[in-house]
């Protein structure tokens, strides 16, 4: 058996300074990888077939509109594999969160997959067919993505963060976030220093950033400002914003300990919404 672990994907700052012609939205993102994630396991078999547990199970199809069947074929179809896999996955992130957790999976059957049959992981283009996330997801490191999510670049730098993640079980359609963002070109990230180490540089260098989807979302789903507000309202938290086109929110902190009492306050005064203390893994 092959396992992987597909790492919910947080835009710790998202910003959107451009559209084509085609629609497509231009990005400018640092994009972190948490501790948490799903799961999945891959056993050799004669069909392709895919089988979901887990706390958000009853959520997802296993049909072929799912991103993890669409890989597989993308892999089988590459490399002309004749076999097929079962595939198990272990839904632990709440879907359609801002967290990536569809693409997450996606790159993990990629990579799981990969290893299983000994080919080589796809190019970016080839990825880009099935998702615009699934390239940065690949590599779970923290990155400075750009263009339509295909430019890529690894911060090496950036520290392992304690983060608090919220989400209120309120589903927001991403082509609804982007439709009502009244300006599509607006400013890139400020620049950060190669020469940053500390956990104290990125959170002053992040606490300057914004997430531009913040204030169409809200719009969509208001209870997004009460989980915002709820955040910032817990000591020690430095930088508070939200993942994506949201639900999911965050709260970075500089100590895990103070993350960990953080989520359970939500757990104790909020306990109809999902939270987790977890930490940005990058090194």
């Amino acid at each position: 058996m092959f396992e992987e672990k597909a790492s919910a994907k947080v835009n710790l700052c998202l910003q959107i300074v451009g559209q084509k012609s085609n629609g497509f939205h231009l990005l400018d993102s640092i994009v972190g990888f948490t501790e948490f994630g799903d799961h999945l396991s891959f056993k050799k078999s004669d069909k392709l077939e895919l089988t979901v547990q887990g706390a958000f199970s009853d959520q997802i199809p296993v049909d072929r509109s799912n991103l993890i069947l669409k890989a597989a074929e993308l892999v089988r179809t590459l490399n002309n594999i004749k076999t097929g896999a079962h595939i198990t996955l272990t839904k632990n992130l709440p879907p359609s969160a801002g967290l990536g957790g569809g693409s997450s999976d996606a790159a993990a059957t990629i990579r799981g997959l990969s290893r299983m049959w000994g080919t080589d992981l796809p190019e970016i283009h080839d990825l880009m067919k099935i998702g615009s996330d699934l390239p940065v997801c690949i590599n779970q490191k923290t990155q400075h993505m750009k263009g339509f999510g295909e430019v890529l670049n690894v911060v090496n730098t950036f520290p392992n963060l304690p983060i608090l993640l919220v989400n209120p079980l309120k589903k927001v359609s991403t082509q609804t976030v982007f439709r009502k963002l009244e300006n599509k070109k607006n400013s890139p990230l400020s620049k950060y220093e190669k020469l940053f180490q500390t956990k104290k540089d990125w959170i002053n260098w992040l606490l300057l950033q914004r997430n531009d989807l913040m204030e169409p979302a809200v719009s969509v789903e208001p209870v997004i400002s009460e989980v915002l507000q709820f955040i910032s309202n817990q000591i020690s938290v430095e930088k508070v914003s939200m993942s994506g086109s949201g639900a999911t929110c965050f709260g970075v902190f500089e100590n895990k300990h103070d993350c960990d009492l953080a989520m359970k306050k939500v757990q104790r005064e909020r306990p109809e919404w999902w939270s987790v203390s977890t930490e940005i893994i990058s090194t």
